[in-house]
């Protein structure tokens, strides 16, 4: 496809809209996550059919909410060196996609293709995590919607950024960390990395919350909806709903973002579409490799094609393994 030709979408660039008290809300929540003890507790582990040891671990999150997830180390046996101490491996932190829940026989899977450990967590409100905190029965996101304190993605972004601390403490991630996630987890992802810089590496497809109010005309289904339709029946909390979420749109930082990142798009997406994932690659520098594909959150045969995007970055982290070893 020729550039004169090319789907307007590739060059949305949506100015940044930061709320004069971003920074300062997020070093506060950081600072009140960092207050709480993670609490850990874990559970009995099981093996995988590919040899992983799954882990299951609890552990406390913004405002105590017990979240529940699960390390996957690999066995160790086949690269010891003569001092008998393992090959550091990277670890993989991930999480799942809007009213879904983490499977960690699957992720397993990615972890053995990789050569990483991973570490995999249901979400506050979600999943094994479901009665940690109060939802909104009318939608998700609408819990807490209208003041940034009380929203369900304070507590979600901490969430990750408490999956990542509590993985290392269990002492995984010497061979570097990658964020990963997709959708609603590829958002939380963006957004921990973009406060904390503490991953090496991140990969996130068709992440969720970028430029909030192209979302609110282009989205038809999903979270996004979700919040149309209330608005829509609240017209009244329109200001305070929009003011708040952008706190959690993830375009606020992407010029944050320094580490080498892969970003998954879908030309056609109800859900998560092309424009609002361009928004937030186009504010990023360095820029983002990115993977786009024909469909996203459909039932099309072509949906199929995100194993090019899974492939893509298990090759990407299995490569920052070696060179970490190498490195020894």
């Amino acid at each position: 496809m020729s550039g004169h030709d090319a789907p307007a979408f590739r060059a949305t660039r949506p100015p940044l809209t930061r709320p004069n008290g971003f920074f300062p809300f997020w070093r506060n929540t950081l600072a009140a996550l960092a207050a709480v003890a993670p609490n850990l507790r874990l559970g009995l582990a099981v093996t995988s059919p590919e040899g992983a040891r799954i882990t299951p671990v609890r552990f406390a999150s913004l405002g105590a909410c017990d979240v529940q997830g699960f390390l996957i180390a690999l066995d160790h046996s086949d690269d010891c060196a003569a001092t008998d101490r393992p090959a550091p491996r990277p670890l993989v932190v991930t999480t799942h996609g809007y009213n879904s829940q983490s499977n960690p026989v699957l992720e397993a899977r990615h972890a053995t293709a990789c050569g990483a450990d991973l570490f995999c967590f249901d979400v506050r409100g979600f999943g094994l995590s479901r009665s940690s905190c109060e939802v909104d029965p009318r939608g998700y996101i609408l819990t807490g919607l209208t003041e940034p304190r009380t929203s369900i993605l304070r507590g979600a972004v901490c969430d990750y950024v408490r999956a990542a601390e509590v993985a290392q403490q269990l002492g995984a991630g010497r061979g570097g960390v990658v964020f990963h996630g997709r959708s609603y987890g590829g958002a939380l992802a963006f957004l921990a990395q973009g406060l904390t810089s503490r991953a090496a590496y991140l990969a996130v497809a068709l992440p969720t919350f970028g430029w909030v109010d192209g979302r609110r005309r282009l989205v038809t289904r999903g979270s996004g909806q979700e919040i149309n339709d209330h608005l829509a029946r609240n017209p009244r909390l329109e200001a305070a709903a929009m003011a708040t979420l952008r706190y959690f749109d993830t375009v606020n930082v992407a010029d944050r973002i320094a580490c080498p990142t892969l970003i998954g798009v879908a030309q056609r997406d109800e859900v998560v579409p092309a424009a609002t994932v361009y928004a937030i690659a186009n504010h990023m520098d360095p820029p983002p490799e990115i993977v786009e594909l024909p469909v996203g959150h459909s039932t099309d045969e072509e949906e199929r094609r995100w194993v090019d995007f899974d492939e893509r970055w298990t090759t990407a982290v299995a490569a920052l393994g070696a060179r970490k070893s190498t490195a020894r």
